[in-house]
């Protein structure tokens, strides 16, 4: 059982990587809605047009509308300020993995697969849990990847010399692998809870403080 344990050191880079993460994408998704509801560009085009009639001010539907993008674009890059800190944050990941876990990321995954043969049939439910949720962080480091590319793409279109088609594309893309994040963050957290009140007690102070260093 002690390979399949949740409960393990964890490094100080790790746990600041973690957290810095949390607060990136947390806030990468809170500028999408932000974007989607309270400062959609269709709603509040709208309503500018429709106050300023009602005040005696005609303007254009494209006037209206420019007024409205003009509102949200200091959020939008804020988006762009957090995609930044995710790419960053994501080759720093590569560094903590091979400087200081000495270790390919998602490697614990082969590992616990390449193990599976030895392991006691009445332990086999907790491996195979060990590996899905494993393989459910290197799918995450994957998407990570794909949405840092994407997004520089879509910033520096015009100096990459992206055609319109591949931007609309690739921008598409970007939006439709948005909702893995969505889907990851409601799970990593239940999955959390479960662990704490479950047979892991303990792993949210472990990515606080560390946890026990016999546990590496």
């Amino acid at each position: 059982m002690a390979n399949f344990s949740f409960r393990k050191y964890r490094p100080l880079s790790l746990r600041v990587w973690h957290w810095l993460t949390a607060v990136s994408i947390l806030g990468l998704l809170g500028t999408v809605l932000i974007r989607k509801t309270l400062l959609s560009w269709r709603t509040n085009a709208a309503l500018i047009e429709e106050k300023l009639k009602a005040a005696g001010i005609t303007i254009t539907p494209e006037l209206a509308r420019e007024i409205a993008v003009a509102i949200r674009n200091p959020l939008w890059d804020w988006h762009i300020y957090l995609g930044f800190a995710l790419g960053a944050l994501f080759i720093g990941r590569v560094f903590i993995a091979f400087l200081v876990e000495r270790q390919f990321m998602g490697a614990e995954v082969f590992k616990a697969i390449s193990g599976l043969p030895r392991v006691p049939e009445s332990e086999k439910g907790d491996a195979y849990y060990f590996i899905l949720v494993k393989a459910l962080y290197a799918v995450f480091y994957l998407f990570t990847a794909f949405m840092v590319v994407t997004g520089f793409m879509l910033t520096f279109k015009t100096d990459f010399g992206l055609s319109r088609e591949l931007a609309q594309k690739t921008k598409e893309l970007h939006e439709l692998a948005m909702w893995f994040f969505v889907g990851f963050v409601g799970v990593h957290i239940l999955g959390v809870i479960a662990a704490e009140v479950g047979r892991f007690p303990g792993i949210v102070s472990d990515m606080i403080s560390g946890g026990d260093r016999n546990q590496e």
